[in-house]
């Protein structure tokens, strides 16, 4: 089988989420299925890591993701890779194409908080027509594709909630952890801290996290608040907050390298998240994997994702409650540990990319035979 990949997005450096699915999901495909053919369309072809492996093809595809030349330009590569079937990871479809097509739909945030999304902060007649995009290219994908890879169950039965014409072609198809390196411990405070480490778009609900803080860290007053993650807009405004009202011991380290997140986490006392919206819901899958206690809210996938052991749940957006789960793993963090390095084989068996790999050629091939048995007879090939 010829695949064609929409690899843009492909790195954790580039695109963290969708950036580390994309890479690792290839390795474990190409390694899994030696006797097809692989396309990636990628924006910087010498940077890929997959240089040199005989079944792997690149294309250089240097076009930013969201735009108008991804509309006008992305719909012509696509049809020159000749494939059997194409795979664009994400929701960005470009409304002119046509053609045998697989997608991966992380989640549906921008149905449930709009806001959470960098357009939000720009002019607001800007920000309707980027939602109007977002709303009929979504549409446009959903339609065009044979089947739609989910990470988990809840966002499986999210896109059925939006898309009930959809049901019969998702496939939860998971995501897997990647082993974190030798961990880089430069950046690490030498003191006690709790830890996030994310975007701080509005659903990550920081300010919740700033609010529990004040609290926590006038008891707890060796103890500090290390907030890693991109130094946008976003996260520029939680610096100010810290500034402006004085909330002590409090750090921004920026983004930090996979090595130093190892560091962070294998230091941290704890992992908070206090996220409102998760599609999988990573960065407390990584910190169990190093057997760092997590602290996280029960919203959307993560009772789903994580398992009982090392994880202390606190409700969604209620502060006193994460001050509760805060104080409980810092009461006994001897009892903490020891459930969070219980969680340790538990996630690293459960989340394999090699699994995920599997699931997904499964799903290329329903959908291939799905393909031939809509054109038989037709001479018109692949793309119509």
């Amino acid at each position: 089988m010829r695949i064609t990949i929409d690899a843009r997005m492909m790195g954790p450096m580039v695109t963290r989420g969708i950036g580390r699915y994309v890479e690792e999901l290839v390795r474990g495909m190409v390694y899994l299925a030696p006797e097809h053919h692989f396309t990636l369309l990628v924006r910087h072809p010498d940077a890929s890591p997959f240089i040199g492996i005989p079944n792997v093809e690149h294309v250089s595809a240097d076009i930013h993701w969201y735009t108008w030349k991804e509309q006008i330009m992305l719909p012509r590569l696509l049809r020159e890779t000749n494939a059997d079937l194409i795979h664009i990871p994400h929701w960005n479809v470009p409304l002119r194409f046509r053609g045998p097509l697989v997608i991966t739909i992380h989640d549906l945030l921008l149905f449930h908080q709009a806001g959470s999304a960098k357009a939000s902060t720009r002019n607001p007649i800007f920000s309707m027509a980027k939602r109007v995009g977002h709303r009929l290219t979504l549409r446009h994908a959903v339609n065009q594709a044979r089947m739609i890879l989910t990470p988990t169950n809840w966002v499986s039965k999210d896109v059925e909630h939006f898309y009930p014409q959809a049901a019969s072609k998702i496939r939860m198809t998971s995501e897997g952890l990647t082993a974190l390196p030798e961990p880089d411990f430069r950046r690490v405070p030498d003191t006690d801290f709790l830890f996030y480490v994310g975007s701080a778009y509005p659903h990550k609900h920081l300010d919740v996290l700033l609010d529990a803080w004040k609290e926590i860290g006038a008891r707890h007053q060796g103890l500090s608040l290390v907030m890693a993650g991109q130094e946008d807009v976003f996260m520029a405004r939680y610096v100010k907050r810290v500034h402006q009202e004085q909330i002590p011991r409090v750090s921004f380290p920026g983004r930090v390298t996979d090595a130093e997140l190892a560091g962070f986490l294998s230091r941290a006392k704890a992992f908070v998240f206090p996220s409102t919206h998760e599609g999988f819901g990573l960065p407390p899958l990584e910190a169990l994997s190093v057997g760092c206690p997590v602290i996280s809210s029960d919203s959307t996938c993560l009772p789903e994702v994580l398992p009982q052991e090392g994880v202390f749940f606190f409700r969604s957006g209620d502060t006193n409650d994460m001050i509760r789960a805060v104080e409980a793993v810092l009461r006994d963090l001897d009892v903490a540990r020891l459930s969070a390095r219980k969680a340790v084989p538990i996630v690293l068996q459960k989340y394999q990319w090699n699994e995920v790999a599997k699931k997904t050629l499964a799903a290329y091939e329903e959908a291939t035979v799905k393909e031939k048995n809509r054109t038989t007879g037709s001479e018109s090939g692949p793309f119509v």
